[in-house]
């Protein structure tokens, strides 16, 4: 779901809530606003206040839980590739095609991560060379105790790639219902009418309310957003892997 458009539809829902609040206060009749109705009323809206801020929070936490999932993903990916580079250096000149093959990775790994777009195609050639390099690996002639351990070192850093691979495929997004999604903006729309209807009638509470709204609504847009950190305005940052590029070309 688009992020920007379900926001924008929550700042509606939940400032056109208030403002049908306010109309209904200038219709109802007197006892339907004395001080035993707006009791029972603030009581009730509490408990829906209290529950939607419990669902926020977890909102909140489940999507930043994603972000930085992928986040580490990268930085992980990068350093693991930093630390193969310098092993398949240590195995002297028959490792050098390999070395180069692995910056060739890196590049177009770093390109996959960076496009807005899904690029399976992009993705399934990257795990189609990364096979290759451990294929490489393998068939390297052991010379000495000393180059078996660093090709065995080698080997376990391609595996680690590959799942940093698989754990960026797996923590691309998270799912929120549209469901619950719809629910809880019921919820918020529910509370701010309740604000609005013994509100005073006057510009300063009018614009309190909105700007209230705006901040929901940015809110519940942080959430979609982090939520699905491989597309949209905010997403994780592929800048480690690509100083890590800029350093195995130097």
């Amino acid at each position: 779901m688009n992020s920007l458009v379900v926001s924008l539809l929550t700042f509606a829902a939940i400032f056109g809530g208030a403002l049908l609040g306010i109309g209904l206060a200038r219709v109802l009749p007197a006892p339907h606003l004395n001080t035993e109705t707006r009791t029972a009323v603030s009581v009730s809206m509490a408990v829906v206040g209290t529950l939607a801020a419990l669902v926020l929070g977890l909102m909140i936490t489940t999507a930043s839980s994603a972000f930085s999932a992928r986040s580490n993903a990268i930085d992980t990916l990068a350093v693991d590739i930093a630390k193969l580079d310098r092993i398949l250096s240590r195995l002297g000149p028959g490792a050098s095609s390999i070395r180069e093959d692995l910056r060739s990775y890196a590049k177009a790994k770093a390109e996959e991560l960076a496009a807005v777009v899904d690029k399976r195609d992009i993705a399934l050639r990257n795990l189609t060379v990364l096979e290759g390099i451990s294929d490489q690996v393998s068939q390297l002639s052991a010379e000495d105790a000393r180059f078996r351990h660093n090709q065995s070192q080698a080997l376990l850093l391609v595996d680690s790639i590959a799942d940093a691979r698989w754990r960026l495929v797996e923590d691309a997004s998270i799912s929120i219902p549209l469901p619950f999604l719809i629910i809880v903006i019921f919820w918020l729309s529910l509370l701010f009418a309740s604000f609005g209807l013994f509100a005073p009638n006057n510009a300063t509470v009018v614009i309190a309310l909105f700007l209230c709204a705006v901040a929901i609504s940015g809110g519940i847009f942080l959430i979609l957003e982090l939520g699905t950190p491989t597309r949209g305005f905010i997403r994780a940052s592929v800048e480690p892997l690509q100083l890590m590029i800029k350093d195995l070309s130097n």
